[in-house]
């Protein structure tokens, strides 16, 4: 099977900054220490595509809807961050012919990650995401024809996590029951099984349902994004929003009352609203403020390249084709 590998450079250089901080390693390993981790991904399988993306230098496209976005983020006073980011610039340089480096004036990084996905499943190749952003569940999925499956990793204090699909093992036992193409070439269904059995022996498994996890997220928001939940009181000066627990009720409510969910139903944004008004005991009067909070919930949190404004997938476009060029 033809896979490609992208990894996001946010996670990676974070993850290597704060353990060679840590033990006053970070002058002088930061390069080789990336270099190495890298080169570790890149001995899985033999990718089709090895991409490294990262987040744009200038702020993102979405504090354009929401000058809160992120704003609660701090960084470590501690760790010399004009070091890093340098050493991070002359690295991604010096890989150049090794893989593809992609980034673009306020695109995320986590929009490439969509981006390529996208792209890959398009052209029916699977992807594999090296990356600790839990907005990237919602790109965790599989699909029997064309046949692809997109599946992240990360590690995490000590645990090697993988997240898969939701009822992956349909996804395998038909890989499995598929003849290669050429036994002659390494970059079959047999390696890439083997590849994902070795992850499944090796890593702490997560099951995920991408919509779920993406209608959760839209629910209660993302506090590390600094976005709000959908609906929200304020009680002895504090606060109250929908949590993450509070939202999978909502979800499974939905799910009860409508059957799945489908992301394209023009009546899904008022139904959601509806539940949560009768969940709180809010007049229908509610409904209407609450969808306003759901579509800007959904522009900061839902990847689809559809959510994303123009002239960013068409710097995204620009930014890719001159790199396959």
């Amino acid at each position: 099977m033809r896979v490609d590998l992208v990894i996001d450079g946010n996670y990676i250089l974070s993850k290597l900054v704060f353990t060679l901080h840590k033990h006053n390693l970070l002058f002088g390993g930061l390069h080789k220490a990336l270099e190495v981790a890298i080169n570790n991904y890149r001995k899985w399988y033999p990718f089709t595509n090895v991409y490294l993306v990262s987040d744009s230098k200038e702020k993102s496209w979405r504090k354009d809807y929401t000058e809160n976005y992120k704003g609660k983020r701090k960084k470590d006073l501690d760790i010399d961050w004009n070091f890093v980011y340098a050493t991070y610039d002359e690295f991604k340089q010096s890989i150049g012919s090794q893989m593809i480096v992609l980034e673009a004036p306020k695109v995320e990084g986590d929009d490439w990650i969509s981006y390529l996905v996208e792209k890959a499943n398009e052209e029916e190749r699977c992807v594999i995401i090296v990356s600790n952003d839990y907005d990237i569940k919602q790109l965790v999925n599989y699909c029997l024809n064309p046949l692809t499956i997109n599946i992240m990793t990360n590690e995490m204090y000590n645990k090697e996590k993988l997240f898969l699909p939701r009822n992956y093992q349909i996804f395998v036992n038909k890989v499995s029951k598929l003849p290669n193409d050429d036994i002659f070439n390494l970059n079959d269904n047999t390696e890439f099984l083997l590849l994902l059995n070795k992850f499944i022996d090796k890593y702490e498994i997560h099951e995920i349902n991408p919509i779920e996890s993406l209608i959760v997220k839209i629910i209660s928001g993302d506090q590390s994004d600094n976005i709000g939940s959908v609906w929200s009181v304020t009680k002895n000066g504090k606060k109250r929003g929908i949590g993450q627990a509070g939202a999978q009720t909502i979800f499974n409510e939905y799910i009860s009352e409508f059957g799945e969910v489908s992301l394209t139903d023009p009546d899904l944004y008022e139904n959601i609203a509806d539940l949560i008004c009768e969940k709180k005991k809010l007049s229908k009067n509610q409904i209407d403020p609450i969808v306003v909070n759901i579509k800007k919930n959904v522009k900061l949190i839902d990847l689809r390249l559809i959510n994303l404004p123009e002239e960013i997938i068409e710097k995204m476009n620009d930014v890719y084709e001159k790199s396959r060029s």
